[in-house]
């Protein structure tokens, strides 16, 4: 049987509902370096926390009682990177990562290509208050209701992207990096997204917003 890990970056975070809704039902919550301040101010008090550490003040390590902390000073690896596998050396096959956009533009990039470096290791997704961002593996199925805001972001190109229960669908169509794709919406559920080939990002929307 699978299990679940929190991850909580130190980007912007989400409301501390979503980080106590995710880290609430996951087996292990774990921070990467200067997220900690995220989940202690949230109230969590996570199982370890990973990274360099140098954004861990005494007065953060003191408050975090009972975390186990691990330094891991690699400058090849971002300290979200050494959280996931962590968790992944733990047993985790699904990891949700929170708090990690917001802020620079080239650590948000950065952040979205664990949905790429860990494909077929794991099932990571990146959770903010809006979107929950997946990449899609094949294919993909949407259960959410009428309405829910799906968009679709290819990373370079992708082939054979075919969507069933949209309302706008698309059928065996070639997908590049660009602003086609965004701001679909659920119309039938559940609804599918499958891909042939190619790196294709699904942000599924945690609100409903019908096009008029």
């Amino acid at each position: 049987m699978g299990m679940r890990a929190a991850v909580i970056a130190n980007g912007e975070a989400p409301t501390d509902a979503v980080l106590r809704e995710f880290c609430g039902t996951a087996e292990v919550v774990v921070c990467a370096d200067g997220g900690l301040r995220h989940a202690l101010a949230a109230g969590i008090v996570p199982d370890a926390v990973v990274g360099d550490l140098d954004s861990v003040t005494p007065e953060l390590r003191a408050e975090a009682e009972g975390a186990a902390f691990h330094e891991d000073a690699d400058p090849n690896a971002t300290d979200l990177q050494k959280s996931i596998d962590y968790a992944l050396a733990l047993g985790a096959d699904e990891v949700d990562v929170l708090a990690a956009g917001g802020g620079r533009a080239d650590h948000h990039l950065a952040n979205l290509s664990v949905l790429t470096l860990y494909r077929g290791r794991a099932r990571i997704r990146l959770i903010d208050d809006l979107f929950e961002i997946s990449l899609v593996e094949g294919s993909e199925a949407i259960d959410a209701p009428a309405g829910t805001v799906v968009s679709l972001v290819a990373l370079g190109e992708c082939t054979g992207v075919t969507t069933s229960g949209m309302r706008w669908d698309l059928d065996d169509y070639t997908l590049r990096f660009s602003p086609y794709g965004i701001h679909n919406e659920v119309a039938v559920s559940p609804a599918t997204v499958r891909v042939r080939s190619g790196d294709l990002l699904l942000f599924l929307g945690r609100f409903v917003e019908r096009h008029r």
